[in-house]
């Protein structure tokens, strides 16, 4: 007896087998690299959301005032309040101190403020402070920087340089900021 010739069907087989597994295949890249998308994508939106969550506004804010060297020489932040505003919106305080003069360093501040987006508040809803002011909206955000001579130690010193004064907090704390005002002369 003869055995039967592999024939057109065996390879056809063959052929169908091969194809199969091409395509199994082909499908398990597509989804590797489906998995690997969406992997990438998730993980930017968590770093995204993460920084979101993490970084104050208000600190972000008074970063973003991009001064020359001499305008900002020390910084002292102070911060108080809720970011979220529960109990207490937050509000941000940042003094700079100046070797510059009152005036070259409030217009250093005021094209700051201006180049970071921020655009002049209407005058009625500043809070008011001592010296040379202006104030600021962005988003919902308020601005407003103080700008005064340094205070000497030594009255015989010669005392050249400014203290900029930054208040930088969510527009819903600006009654709480204008009844603090109003009752700090009382306090006096």
């Amino acid at each position: 007896m003869t055995e039967p010739r592999p024939g057109p069907r065996s390879s056809s087989r063959l052929a169908a087998t091969l194809e199969h597994t091409g395509t199994r295949i082909e499908r398990l890249r597509m989804t590797v690299v489906a998995v690997g998308v969406t992997a990438v994508l998730l993980v930017a939106a968590v770093l995204w959301l993460g920084r979101a969550v993490t970084v104050d506004p208000t600190r972000r804010a008074a970063d973003e005032l991009s001064v020359p060297g001499w305008a900002a020489v020390s910084v002292h932040d102070e911060t108080y309040g809720s970011r979220w505003c529960l109990g207490e919106c937050r509000v941000r305080m940042r003094t700079w101190t100046s070797e510059g003069t009152v005036d070259d360093t409030a217009l250093e501040y005021w094209e700051a403020a201006l180049n970071a987006g921020w655009t002049p508040a209407d005058p009625g809803t500043c809070v008011g402070g001592v010296g040379e002011e202006g104030c600021y909206t962005r988003d919902e955000l308020y601005l407003e920087l103080w700008v005064v001579p340094v205070e000497c130690d030594d009255r015989y010193e010669l005392c050249v340089g400014a203290e900029v004064t930054a208040v930088v907090a969510s527009q819903a704390a600006l009654p709480r900021l204008a009844e603090e005002r109003e009752s700090a002369p009382d306090a006096a």
